[in-house]
């Protein structure tokens, strides 16, 4: 486990910090053990621990250790001679959490409408909309924010998934607390959760799971931009205008999400993609800045 001066993950405390071999978190000191934070490899750290017991009973792998209690049960219990596939697979856990992380996306979304004068201003905006014959407007914005943040987590979580590895998305304390902000004063701050897996010591599986984020949200941008062509060519005046102002705000939120986490150093999904193919960070961090100076020069001016 390794020791470093950060700010814990869980409950955002700068100390002396512990990197989890099992979920690769930063945690405190309070949080450093496994069942301190909720760890998603709780269930690595089971089977290593009924391992070394059975090893030194001179039992086999299969022999059923009593578990320890203690420890939160985040990953789905293991019953006893069944092996399933975690492919594709959503925890009730990790329902509820992703369905928590919509809402306050989509409260963010909305947010941004009444920027820079906060919720308030924005809930007056939002209900003149959806009266109104523009309604698909801040729909449109809420689906891109939704879009945007979900599915660079989902992209994370299917691509371990392809893997075979274990993977789940979790809502944290400070996501919470960023959320918060992010509503009240229209800030589009990134982070309502994130996406913990286990499961593999693979070193490009691992990257390729950490790139899938970052590349969703480029994807997403790219396809804005044809979003915003067809738009100039078929689209009448004002209905363009709107168009291309989403457009706006979806290439922009893609661009600075995904160049966020392409920050080349720990825990953001960049400092393992760089560590895995210097080239391939490179690559996808000029695309993503070539997508927001789209975003910001190229779309105003159709």
């Amino acid at each position: 486990m390794g020791v470093s001066m950060a700010t814990c993950s869980l409950c955002g405390k700068e100390d002396l910090t512990f990197t989890c071999p099992y979920c690769n978190g930063v945690y405190c000191g309070e949080h450093r053990l496994p069942e301190s934070h909720g760890c998603p490899g709780i269930q690595k750290v089971r089977e290593d621990a009924k391992r070394k017991v059975s090893s030194s009973l001179g039992m086999d792998d299969d022999y059923d250790v009593e578990e320890n209690r203690t420890w939160s049960p985040i990953m789905p219990k293991k019953k006893k001679k069944h092996r399933t596939s975690s492919r594709s697979r959503f925890s009730r856990m990790e329902i509820r959490d992703l369905l928590i992380s919509v809402i306050l996306v989509a409260l963010v979304g909305i947010s941004i409408l009444g920027s820079p004068f906060g919720i308030v201003n924005a809930l007056i905006l939002f209900y003149s909309f959806i009266t109104g014959p523009d309604w698909w407007f801040p729909v449109g914005m809420i689906s891109i924010f939704i879009l945007s943040f979900i599915g660079h987590e989902l992209a994370h979580k299917f691509t371990a998934q392809h893997y075979g590895m274990w993977s789940e998305f979790r809502m944290t304390t400070m996501g919470y607390y960023l959320s918060a902000i992010a509503i009240l004063f229209s800030i589009p701050i990134f982070g309502t959760g994130t996406v913990y897996t286990s499961g593999t010591s693979n070193r490009d599986h691992n990257a390729k799971a950490n790139l899938a984020g970052p590349l969703s949200n480029f994807i997403i941008a790219s396809g804005l931009v044809i979003g915003a062509i067809i738009s100039v060519l078929f689209l009448a005046n004002l209905t363009r205008l709107y168009v291309l102002l989403l457009i706006k705000y979806g290439i922009i939120i893609n661009s600075v999400l995904g160049l966020f986490n392409m920050i080349p150093f720990q825990p953001f999904d960049g400092a393992t993609v760089k560590d895995w193919s210097k080239p391939v960070w490179i690559i996808l961090t000029i695309a993503l800045v070539s997508m927001l100076l789209v975003g910001y020069l190229v779309i105003p001016t159709l």
